[in-house]
């Protein structure tokens, strides 16, 4: 919580707006705003608590990402949230929709997924196959749409029997052997050096990534955290198949919680995206999480110029 601060300097007095930061078991670390020498007003201290979630992020982020970019996917948040408050009801749910059919047309369609965002929008709003639609292509789009529907009905914590539902939705009736199962044989990524960890210690590096949440997630901001948890499981690979899915669907959960806009990594920048995967299995997680930031600035033009 912030709180202002009274400092005699000489015959002055100068207000700083502050804040008490835990870094460690037993360490804290305050940051502070100057405010000037007079009493503050609502609309200052307002202003200047921008300032001062900045300084917040920099301590807290500035290992995984620039802390400008985190003020600009804040503004990003509150133009978002501003935007939904100004329209009728029947229109966001269209925006809503629309998004779903994005996400699942440009999430499936990294996976190799033939279908165009038109034929997506066919099967999802529509209800109709179109002409040569092989059936998993079909089924990944539906897939698609009922995972989207569960992830935002999923209020409760991030649990691995969490995880294998939110897979054996995104991978049923898909020719998958072994559907939201976690893996107990080893496994390859397609064109990529990156050799997934040993099936034995898979459900060991789930718990982890979920304690790394819950330890993390009152201090990392939430787009670097649905970055990372999203990296971590892909790294961790701890299905047959759909790990990519799901493990952007699970970025898209964090964000979600957290009330920020949801993002879709574009089909046309799957390039920049395997390369900002390679720089978090590399150990670069800053790097990673300034290059999902790109992709987000990506998304957020795509979708102001449709």
């Amino acid at each position: 919580m912030a709180y202002i601060d009274k400092i005699k300097s000489g015959n002055k007095t100068f207000y700083y707006l502050g804040r008490t930061l835990r870094i460690g078991a037993n360490k804290w670390k305050k940051i502070r705003i100057k405010l000037g020498t007079k009493k503050p007003s609502e609309k200052i201290i307002a202003k200047k608590l921008k300032e001062l979630r900045i300084e917040q992020y920099k301590v807290y982020n500035e290992e995984s990402i620039d802390a400008d970019k985190l003020e600009v996917i804040d503004d990003f948040k509150e133009v978002f949230q501003n935007h939904a408050k100004t329209l009728p009801k029947t229109i966001i749910e269209k925006e809503e929709s629309d998004f779903v059919i994005r996400f699942t047309y440009n999430s499936n369609a990294i996976e190799g997924n033939r279908l165009t965002l038109r034929d997506t929008y066919l099967i999802i709003n529509e209800k109709q196959i179109p002409s040569g639609a092989p059936p998993k292509d079909y089924n990944e789009a539906i897939n698609g749409k009922e995972a989207f529907d569960f992830l935002k009905e999923h209020t409760d914590k991030l649990t691995v029997e969490f995880i294998e539902k939110l897979n054996g939705i995104l991978t049923k009736n898909t020719g998958v052997l072994y559907p939201g199962r976690i893996r107990f044989f080893p496994v390859k990524i397609e064109g990529a050096d990156f050799v997934p960890p040993s099936a034995n210690d898979v459900p060991g590096l789930l718990e982890e990534m979920i304690k790394f949440y819950y330890k993390k997630k009152s201090r990392l901001h939430p787009f670097v955290m649905a970055c990372l948890i999203h990296a971590k499981f892909v790294e961790i690979h701890p299905f047959e198949d759909g790990n990519g899915r799901t493990g952007r669907a699970l970025m898209n959960w964090i964000l979600i919680k957290a009330g920020y806009p949801k993002l879709f990594v574009p089909f046309k920048n799957r390039q920049k995206y395997y390369e900002a995967i390679d720089l978090h299995n590399a150990g670069k997680y800053k790097e990673y999480c300034n290059g999902m930031f790109g992709i987000m600035l990506d998304q957020i033009h795509l979708s102001t110029n449709k």
